[in-house]
Order: C-alpha cells, then sequence, then structure tokens
C-alpha cells in the first residue's frame, strides 16, 4: 500500500523530524493511495485498487473506501487458521506515516468509533520494508546498520531499475493540478515495493 497526503504551503517548515506531514494538523489531508492484495501461500496478486480526492472536503469520503477496503480485507481471513490470522500490510515507511495516517484522520473524520478503527488498522500485522532491509547493508561501514533503509537506498541495492522522487514533490504536482502525474507516481511506487518484497523473500539480491 501506498498513501499520499497534502501540506499546504503554510505548513511545509522544517519540524523537529524529517518527516513533515502531522495527520493531525487540520489543514493537511490524505490524497488518496494504491492499494494491492496479496495471497502469498496461492502466489497470487490481486490488480491493484486506487481512491483519490482532490480536495480536502471530499476526503472524508476517501477515508471511508479505504476504510471498506480494509474491513473485506479482514473478512477473507474469517476462519483461517491461528498459525496466519492476521492482515499483513507491506510497504515502506508505512508504519511511521500511512498506517498512522489513515487511523488519525479517519478518527477526526468520525469514519468509525476509535475502537473500531483501531481494531481494523493497529491489529494487522506491518511488515515495513524499510526495516526489513537493513541487513541487506551490514557491510557498508558508511552506513549506519540500524536505522531504517529508504526506497531508493533499497531499489539500488537490489538492482531495481526504478527511482522515487521526493513524497514534497506530490504537494507541488497537487498545486499544479497534475492530478494524473500523482496516481502514475503513486502506482509505480507500490509496483516498486510488491518488486522489493518479491526479491527480498526470494533471495534475489
Amino acid at each position: 500500500l501506498d498513501i499520499e497526503c497534502y501540506v499546504p504551503p503554510e505548513g511545509r517548515q522544517s519540524s523537529k523530524s524529517s518527516m513533515i506531514f502531522n495527520p493531525a494538523q487540520p489543514d493537511s489531508f490524505i490524497l488518496g493511495g494504491v492499494f494491492r492484495r496479496g495471497f502469498p501461500l496461492q502466489n497470487r496478486l490481486e490488480p491493484p485498487w486506487q481512491v483519490w480526492n482532490w480536495s480536502k472536503e471530499a476526503e472524508k469520503d476517501t477515508l471511508q473506501q479505504v476504510y471498506e477496503f480494509f474491513r473485506e480485507s479482514w473478512k477473507m481471513l474469517e476462519g483461517k487458521s491461528q498459525q496466519n490470522p492476521d492482515l499483513i500490510l507491506v510497504g515502506t515507511g508505512i508504519s511511521r506515516l500511512d498506517v498512522p495516517a489513515l487511523y488519525v484522520r479517519s478518527a477526526m473524520h468520525r469514519v468509525d468509533t476509535e475502537s473500531a478503527l483501531y481494531e481494523t488498522y493497529f491489529k494487522t500485522k506491518i511488515v515495513d520494508l524499510g526495516d526489513v532491509g537493513i541487513p541487506l547493508f551490514h557491510g557498508n561501514p558508511k552506513i549506519y546498520a540500524i536505522y531504517p533503509k529508504t526506497t531508493n537506498a533499497l531499489m539500488s541495492r537490489l538492482k531495481i531499475q526504478n527511482r522515487k522522487t521526493s513524497g514534497k514533490t506530490v504537494w507541488e504536482m497537487y498545486d499544479s493540478k497534475e492530478f494524473e502525474a500523482i496516481k502514475e507516481r503513486t502506482a509505480s511506487e507500490v509496483e516498486s515495493a510488491v518488486e522489493i518484497a518479491s526479491r527480498v523473500t526470494s533471495g534475489s539480491y
């Protein structure tokens, strides 16, 4: 999964963190994202599913659709064994941005109760590829070992011919109304995440 967020110009000042977006800030909002269900034990991937809004007023509808997508995904696990009972989320940086942002913004819009939102989003098992990729760089003395890796670092290490631009470029594209470019960029990021996960799990590095 990969979601995109918007921060208005007045909110783009440096913060104490390298991440500027804060979902609790009322003027920032989620634009949408790309989601792809996978069934690894069946070696099957569903086509990507996208949902977008291009105005802050439409954010709640987008969040409701994402929430239903997650609820449907949980329903697919009903009756599974206790060895594999949980929904697994995979992506880069999703434990820090995507999942918390979906929870906070959904709670602000009262998409459901905070308890239900927590059950849906935070009781998943999150596989953050930035953390998974840490051992791939143990032989490089110039890179601090215990530190999440970026998508670009992972793609370079795994010899994937693609590069990700900063998420801040999405704000500029939004300001310029380049909505199709945002959709294409996000779809490409999801495909990169799928490829990274595939190469890590298969040992193709």
